[in-house]
């Protein structure tokens, strides 16, 4: 039989079934990208292993962080951060799929743990270094002083933040504390004394801390070789480094002389230009108080407390009830037309009403028979919901309309001629022009007054001085801040303050020019100027350490300064220490938002606080601190006192004066010394503070008392002098309403907010933070002298809320 042939094999891929071919190229295809991922795999381990030793060494570095030897601070974090930064982006996120093994692995998530938590992992960390630290440093800060740091201190001293803020309550032991940072600093070589730049912002202060670091370091020359300076002499040091040529400080840098030629050049410019004479003669006859609606007021007791602030005095003299019938006296007065106030209308008797009592109308105008009634309704006749009612009457409204009604039919049965005006013409500023209108009507001739009889009239006001006062504050706020009048005007919101710029741009303009015509410069120029050569680097010297006291006195100008210096030093730390509770600098430039929203200003920053005072009794600490926290804008803070009161904390004492100023004074002399006579017998031995709001509040005869009282040392000082200062009994002196009154409406004027950082809109800030530091000063007792008739708000506040006067607070 023929053998069967075998089939032939196929020679080429091609020759084999489709469906084989396929399945043969996904294998071969699978079998290729296994190798190369197996390549790249084993590449990627190798990649990572090389990766290790650097890793190994990131997280050594950030343990070295944490060793218990330097504070961990937040630029530390950002340079660990900056220089691990590529190491984190090299490590693939499949890391853990790479064939590593478990301890490899370990440390790769380690590593990236450490720096996913590192800010936690900080913060974590400080607490227990603080902690440490003062375990190591308890003997070395207990033999600083005499007495040791509290636990407060040490801890506000060790804290080593690239920015630092140190809330320190009146009392605590601020100069202490920012003493005993440089001694610590220095004690660790954080620093060498050489790059350490101690700051605050008066000579007092800056030996003060001079003399505690001395007493710290136990070493003189070791103290002399750290920058201690005021603000002003820091600019100053700048200045002579940076030019050959140092410029003439501005009027021997006496605030007094800078005043008196301001005042000189107002009335000069106000006696020789029409145009600033009517500028000037504007904003003082009609925008001199900042205005307020009343019908923004809820009660009639916030009303009064506001009223009671001002005098209502016209141009010519007149007392009003109202700051409108004021503008319209000033308006008589200044156009010549003779007028009398509230002058009693000849009524027959079946005519007279019992319900208003005596009619007497706002003014009368004698010279022409007519009579002028000021009335306080809004556009829809209505007055304030304040307002009181009686029976029959349902409302206040309908009382006053009545009222209003009465009137007119008073002046029509007896054929007299009346013409009327309303206070929301005063809201929509047509109120003098409606006034106008009318007295033109009924014939009365306008003729202006004789500028120097206005010029002798305004010199004559109480508020002058505060006048002028203002424009000094102003100035000064205004070059600290390194700003202009154009800029101001360009931003201007309210009338009142266009019609401000209108008298203080040719003051200003007088100011400057005479610094050019004498080559001198202010402090103010002085910082600015300063604070430019160190921006440009001008400035070689190198800080580490920059410590500011009174930190709560920072203006925006020296704020600039600040930030240069920590622009040319990167690497330095700030310390702060003050308290916003005592920011009563507002008139040299003081910003209290500077410190009140610190970390805004220079970024991450430790906030420690200092509460334990040593200064006052709790019954003085729970008054003043409820009444300083009554703005919510204050930083909340509970201060503690170690010391119980033994007699009662507060003594009021009323009073009321009468006759002329000798008179006035006489009487105060002996209230005075009715006073003393009862601290003489509570104290042995006390020094006694007689503290007022102004240098006038003074007696006249303090020699005498200081005589007549030889067991008593007893001072005067102004509210804002006393700061710092600590007696044993204070007398508070003329708590009273009023234009020289405390509070001093014009030191918190609306005006001054366009300057600052962020405008204070709780009444009486600053009065209030100012009564705050003369409440303070005192370790045992505050005695406070008043008018019952007119005493201040603040006073009014303090009985009726604290009940000061009443129980264990005392009245005498």
């Amino acid at each position: 039989m023929p053998q069967k042939e075998k089939p032939a094999r196929p020679h080429k891929l091609s020759d084999l079934p489709m469906g084989l071919q396929i399945v043969l190229f996904i294998v071969t295809l699978g079998i290729f990208y296994w190798l190369k991922q197996r390549q790249q795999e084993l590449e990627k381990r190798a990649g990572i292993r090389e990766l290790l030793p650097d890793i190994l060494q990131a997280i050594d570095e950030i343990k070295q962080k944490q060793n218990m030897l330097l504070y961990f601070a937040n630029s530390d974090c950002r340079k660990l951060q900056a220089s691990h930064g590529a190491l984190l982006s090299a490590i693939p996120g499949s890391y853990r799929t790479c064939g590593l093994d478990q301890a490899e692995v370990a440390t790769i998530a380690h590593f990236i743990s450490s720096h996913d938590n590192l800010e936690a992992t900080r913060k974590d960390y400080n607490t227990r270094f603080v902690k440490h630290e003062m375990a190591e440093f308890k003997d070395f800060f207990a033999a600083l002083d005499k007495y040791p740091l509290s636990q407060e201190q040490m801890k506000a001293v060790i804290c080593d933040e690239d920015n630092n803020l140190v809330i320190a309550g009146a009392g605590t032991g601020k100069t202490t504390t920012i003493s005993a940072k440089v001694a610590y600093i220095l004690e660790k070589n954080l620093a060498r004394p050489e790059e350490l730049l101690v700051i605050s912002f008066t000579n007092t202060a800056v030996e003060e801390m001079f003399d505690r670091t001395c007493n710290f370091l136990k070493d003189d020359d070791l103290a002399r070789l750290i920058t201690f300076k005021t603000f002003n002499s820091f600019g100053n040091m700048v200045m002579r480094y940076c030019n050959p040529h140092p410029a003439k400080i501005a009027f021997d840098g006496i605030d007094k002389k800078a005043r008196k030629f301001l005042q000189e050049s107002f009335e000069q410019l106000f006696l020789t230009n029409s145009s600033f004479q009517q500028k000037a003669i504007n904003f003082i006859a009609f925008f001199a108080r900042p205005p307020q609606n009343r019908f923004d007021f809820k009660t009639e007791a916030d009303y009064f407390k506001h009223e009671q602030s001002y005098r209502n005095v016209s141009l010519n003299g007149t007392v009003c009830k109202s700051l409108e019938e004021v503008m319209v006296a000033n308006f008589l007065y200044l156009h010549q037309v003779t007028f009398e106030y509230e002058c009693l209308y000849p009524l027959a008797a079946e005519d007279r009403n019992p319900d208003f009592g005596h009619y007497q109308p706002d003014f009368y105008l004698p010279e022409y028979s007519i009579y002028y009634e000021h009335y306080g309704i809004d556009e829809n006749g209505h007055v304030p919901d304040r307002f009181k009612f009686k029976a029959p009457f349902r409302s206040a409204t309908e009382q006053y309309q009545s009222g209003m009604q009465w009137k007119a039919t008073i002046h029509e049965k007896y054929q007299t001629k009346l013409i009327k005006t309303y206070s929301f013409q005063n809201k929509n500023q047509t109120l003098l022009k409606a006034l106008r209108i009318q007295l033109n009507a009924h014939g009365v001739i306008l003729n202006k007054r004789p500028p120097g009889e206005i010029l002798d009239k305004v010199k004559s006001l109480d508020d002058y001085e505060d006048f002028m006062g203002l424009v000094y504050t102003f100035l000064n706020l205004m070059k600290s801040n390194n700003t202009g009048v154009k800029q101001l005007r360009n931003k201007a919101a309210d009338k009142r303050f266009n019609v401000f710029l209108d008298v203080f741009e040719p003051l200003f303009d007088a100011y400057q020019i005479e610094l050019s015509r004498t080559g001198g410069i202010d402090y103010n120029d002085m910082v600015n100027r300063a604070t430019s050569h160190i921006a440009k680097g001008e400035y070689q010297k190198k800080h580490k350490y920059i410590l500011v006291d009174e930190f709560q006195d920072m203006s925006l100008g020296r704020y600039d300064l600040l930030k240069a210096l920590k622009l040319a030093n990167p690497e330095a730390k700030l310390y702060a220490v003050g308290d916003d509770w005592q920011s009563v600098f507002r008139f040299t430039g003081s910003d209290i938002s500077i410190i009140t929203q610190f970390s805004k200003h220079f970024g991450v920053t430790a906030v420690n606080s200092i509460l334990q005072t040593y200064r006052f009794n709790r019954q003085i600490l729970d008054v003043s601190s409820g009444f300083i926290q009554s703005n919510p804008a204050q930083l909340k803070k509970q201060l503690t006192s170690p010391d119980q009161a033994i007699l009662p904390a507060f003594k009021l004492v009323p009073h009321k004066f009468f006759g002329n100023r000798a008179q006035r004074m006489l009487q105060k002399f002996d209230i005075l010394c009715g006073v003393l006579s009862k601290i003489a017998l509570d104290y042995k031995r006390a020094t006694v503070f007689l503290i007022g709001r102004y240098h006038h509040n003074a007696p006249s005869d303090l020699r005498e008392l200081q005589k007549r009282f030889p067991a008593l040392k007893i001072s005067y000082y102004t509210a804002h002098a006393c700061k710092g200062l600590t007696c044993d009994v204070s007398v508070l002196l003329d708590l009273n309403s009023g234009v020289f009154g405390f509070p001093s409406e014009m030191a918190d004027d609306p005006i001054l907010s366009n300057l600052l950082h962020e405008g204070e809109t709780f009444e009486n800030a600053e009065e209030r933070r100012l009564f705050y530091v003369a409440l303070t000063r005192a370790r045992h007792q505050v005695y406070m002298l008043y008018d019952p008739n007119s005493k201040s708000k603040f006073m009014e506040e303090l009985m009726e809320v604290y009940s000061v006067g009443e129980g264990g607070n005392g009245a005498a």
